[in-house]
């Protein structure tokens, strides 16, 4: 059965509430609704909830990919971006049985842009307690059933992928929020994670 977001979420992103009153929002709801109503933001208001989310409780690998997950085990989050096209897709993570966490994207013209592998690591001191998804280094290994690598800078991945970082913060339980970098510089392009579970 489709779960209709309501705008509550909306109108509070909009009316920039604090954060914390977002994250308490969304934490209250069961998994499914929490997916449809973090995908219900789009365009540039998802930028919106980037800044609102400015130093919120660290992050950690683990948010991601538990310790427990097994190796080339997957971890799939819900995504929406602030793009007018192809703006869902999945984060589809993994992780080493030495604890490194790597993923790539999947969506409707994944066959034309590359499957966009990325490592996930702690950001650095200008972005405190994110996540960076580095888009310049290659996966420890190909989990079973993941597409096949290809380098961020070939074909049409280059105009996508390469030389990509996103640096991600928290929302709530299971959600967070990015913003996308090229070069060190700001791409205003920005995206929501929601995990189905």
């Amino acid at each position: 059965m489709l779960i209709r977001a309501s705008s509550r979420f909306r109108a509070m992103v909009q009316g920039a509430a604090p954060i914390a009153e977002i994250g308490a929002y969304l934490d209250e709801l069961p998994a499914a609704r929490r997916v449809e109503e973090v995908r219900s933001l789009r365009g540039r208001l998802v930028g919106v909830l980037y800044d609102l989310a400015k130093g919120t409780a660290a992050l950690a690998l683990s948010d991601l990919v538990a310790d427990s997950t097994p190796a080339g085990a997957t971890v799939a989050f819900e995504g929406r971006n602030s793009l007018p096209a192809f703006s869902k897709f999945q984060k589809r993570f993994t992780r080493t049985a030495d604890g490194i966490v790597f993923g790539h994207n999947a969506f409707a013209a994944s066959a034309a842009t590359g499957p966009g592998y990325f490592t996930v690591k702690l950001a650095d001191e200008e972005h405190p307690g994110e996540l960076l998804f580095d888009y310049t280094e290659p996966p420890p290994f190909e989990p079973a059933g993941w597409p096949r690598y290809v380098t961020n800078d070939q074909l049409i991945s280059r105009f996508v992928y390469s030389r990509m970082h996103d640096f991600v913060r928290r929302v709530a339980r299971g959600v967070v929020v990015g913003s996308a970098y090229k070069l060190g510089v700001k791409q205003d392009a920005w995206f929501t994670l929601t995990s189905p579970r």
